[in-house]
């Protein structure tokens, strides 16, 4: 909870340089392709995130690696302070804060849904249509495979949960029935 905290009060920080500039949707951009190419080396992750290695050369690995994606000073400049700070381990929290603030931003709300199948796109499209007239927002949807639901759907999105799933019908249908 306390890692969440701090890396929201980092992701503030960018994200009001970002609208004050009005290129918080490129920061954040930049952001998930450092994230990613950091990622993508665990030798260099671990490079930048350890304090055994001097100041200064880590600091020329992350100047590499902005380099190589051509980020801005902006973001350029914030990950030189998390290394500076040795926050670097925050990163993947950082973005996951920041990309929650330009979704809200643009009200956008990210959600998840659960069905026993495969659902096309056509159906997740009609499930985030319907859910953004209920939730006055746009929504986007991850659809996953829940092989334990018998049909329907159950949705969770913007700290709402939505259980169409027939076991949960069923699960109601019981309880009414012990209740009698």
């Amino acid at each position: 909870m306390i890692r969440q905290s701090i890396a929201r009060r980092y992701a503030k920080g960018l994200f009001a340089v970002g609208e004050k500039d009005g290129k918080y949707g490129e920061y954040l951009r930049q952001m998930r392709d450092i994230r990613s190419v950091i990622d993508a080396g665990p030798r260099l992750a671990r490079a930048l995130t350890l304090p055994l290695l001097d100041v200064e050369r880590r600091k020329e690995l992350l100047s590499d690696v902005v380099k190589a994606v051509g980020a801005s000073p902006a973001p350029s400049a914030f990950l030189t302070l998390l290394l500076e700070k040795n926050r670097m381990h925050y990163l993947p929290l950082i973005c996951e804060a920041l990309e929650r603030m330009v979704d809200e931003k643009a009200g956008v709300v990210k959600g998840i849904g659960y069905a026993p199948y495969p659902v096309s796109g056509d159906v997740r499209a009609r499930i985030e249509e319907a859910l953004a007239k209920r939730l006055d927002r746009k929504v986007q949807l991850d659809m996953r495979q829940d092989a334990s639901l018998i049909g329907g759907i159950k949705v969770v999105v913007g700290g709402f949960r939505i259980d169409g799933s027939v076991k949960k019908q069923l699960e109601l249908l019981n309880e009414s029935m012990l209740k009698e």
